[in-house]
């Protein structure tokens, strides 16, 4: 594990000046190069019954989601943690390694040189689970009135590993303070090397200004000053120097590594060609790391601030919890049939951007308990039983979702790791929603029911802008169609025990996320339970018709 870079950063700020100065008739100059939750969603069971006039229905339904797995824009499934995983941890994981690993290509030549710091896995399970409290009033025997206060608890659990057997990549070298004394000698070499050639081309020295020799020390001048540059580059000296806010690159080439060898190569050839001009050779070669990192480099990396990331770990050490209120929803519903045969209810509801726990761009594996912002919805609930044992129950729904803005890191859901430099305040419109569910229905009693039932769900791609600009980065991937399968008992008790119209009504569903395209779609599991109790509110109860006795049989 590297010396925490605040302190290497303060310390070098305040020595490598003075270390680095060259001679006064040097030319002298120091170049700086500038270098991801959306929770799954499941249809309810349909609801093709009002309140009857005068009651009150409290009603409690928690729902519990569990995944630990994604279906990618293809339908092709993977681990949760894919995205937070990498099979050689380089680039492609940590983007601000793309100017060091430029630099690294410039040294040696290989343009195709890649980071590899070993074989890198995020294991991830996470789960949702919400518990809703519902009041409904029946204004008449047609009109209800809704009103949900959701309580949610999401929970994240993550593990991780780092398999360096085949790395070829270390700490960088100047997260110690040997590493930083050493390349700085190094550098002072190289940059007063180059000032001497400099000063002797000008002096006519070399065959100067049109002899062969000339042209090869300003050809030797010149590469010295790139090296230095490339040096700088790969190890992130400038910015460990002088605190400019460049993050730092972590890693470097092994020295045993074929990118080490031809870095020390590369040095070497230079010290060489100075010697052939008669100049003095380099004294100090480069340091480099002889062990890979760590098995906890990545989290290291991004909590260390001189990195750039500015994130919470991946591995907690214990499961990452949120709770708070989730949106609350205020709506109506509206019996158009309501005969024995088919029923049919229609409603409407806004949900109200109360959630005020969002994703927090710091932390890349947390799940929000709200989107915390204003969605209008519309449904069709509706049953037909033309017999007294089997039937249908079906359901369909239309969410308008509007924008808020919320802060976050301008990231893909594929490529989530990315400098703290990339958060900021972002406009943001979640995408519409459809919802389309049937559910074949066996009475096995006046009272209960088995069903089976399959859904489908689709949202459309979530805008995102900055000052009017749209981000296609966050917009990447937004997109979901997904089909769920599943069934469960539903038990509807038509009068209490006083013999009086309000039924009492329970419920178990399971139904499992089975396919999904289009974006990033968890593969998600859901168990709902339900309760629901009746109370008069106002007026009397209806007395139920009483049950005809059955006729006498004919005298045989």
């Amino acid at each position: 594990m590297p010396r925490p870079l605040r302190t290497l950063l303060q310390r070098a700020r305040a020595t490598a000046h003075d270390r680095l100065r060259p001679p006064a008739t040097a030319l002298f100059a120091l170049s700086a190069l500038t270098a991801w939750s959306a929770v799954p969603a499941h249809a309810q069971l349909p609801d093709p019954y009002t309140v009857p006039r005068g009651a009150l229905r409290v009603a409690f339904d928690p729902q519990w989601l569990s995944f630990a797995e994604l279906f990618d824009p293809t339908g092709t499934r993977m681990p949760l943690g894919t995205y937070y995983s990498a099979d050689s941890l380089g680039t492609g994981f940590f983007p601000t390694l793309a100017d060091a690993e430029g630099a690294v290509r410039s040294i040696t030549g290989d343009g195709t040189f890649r980071f590899n710091a070993g074989r890198f896995r995020t294991k991830l399970d996470a789960d949702y689970r919400q518990f809703p409290f519902s009041l409904s009033v029946g204004v008449s025997a047609r009109l209800t009135l809704t009103a949900t206060v959701p309580l949610v608890t999401t929970r994240v659990k993550s593990g991780t590993s780092l398999d360096a057997t085949d790395a070829e990549a270390g700490w960088n070298p100047l997260t110690t303070a040997a590493g930083l004394d050493s390349l700085t000698r190094l550098l002072g070499e190289l940059d007063a090397a180059a000032a001497q050639l400099d000063a002797d081309i000008a002096a006519g020295s070399f065959g100067c200004p049109s002899g062969p020799t000339c042209a090869e020390a300003q050809s030797l001048a010149d590469r010295i000053r790139l090296l230095s540059v490339d040096l700088r580059t790969l190890t992130g000296y400038t910015a460990i120097t002088t605190g400019d806010g460049t993050p730092v690159p972590p890693f470097s080439p092994l020295a045993q590594s074929a990118a080490g060898q031809a870095i020390q190569q590369a040095i070497a050839d230079v010290s060489a060609a100075l010697q052939a001009l008669g100049q003095m050779g380099l004294a100090t070669t480069m340091p480099l790391p002889s062990t890979p990192a760590d098995s906890n480099a990545v989290d290291v990396v991004l909590q260390e601030s001189g990195f750039g990331y500015g994130a919470l770990p991946f591995e907690r050490g214990e499961t990452i919890k949120l709770s708070g209120f989730g949106d609350v929803e205020l709506g109506f519903r509206y019996g158009v049939a309501t005969g024995p045969t088919f029923r049919a209810v229609v409603g409407g509801l806004v949900r109200l951007p109360t959630g005020k726990k969002q994703d927090d761009p710091n932390d890349f594996l947390d799940l929000a308990p709200a989107d915390g912002q204003l969605d209008l919805a519309l449904r069709i609930d509706g049953a037909f039983e033309p017999g007294s044992r089997v039937g249908v129950w079906f359901s369909g729904g239309y969410t308008l979702q509007f924008g808020d803005h919320l802060i976050k890191r301008v990231a893909r859901i594929d490529q989530p790791i990315v400098p703290a430099s990339a958060v900021t305040d972002v406009q943001r419109n979640l995408g519409d929603e459809i919802r389309v569910s049937i559910h074949p229905a066996l009475r096995l009693s006046p009272s209960f029911r088995a069903f089976v039932s399959a859904s489908y769900y689709h949202k459309g791609v979530d805008r995102y802008t900055v000052n009017g600009a749209a981000i296609p980065e966050l917009e990447a991937l937004t997109g979901r169609t997904l089909w769920t399968f599943g069934g469960g008992l539903w038990y509807r008790m038509e009068q209490n025990r006083r013999r009086t119209s309000l039924p009492i009504e329970a419920g178990f569903m399971y139904d499992a996320t089975m396919y999904g395209r289009d974006g990033v779609v968890p593969k998600a599991g859901r168990m709902t339970l339900s309760i629901r109790f009746f109370y008069t509110l106002w007026g009397r109860p209806v007395e139920p018709e009483p049950t005809p006795e059955p006729a006498p049989e004919p005298p045989g």
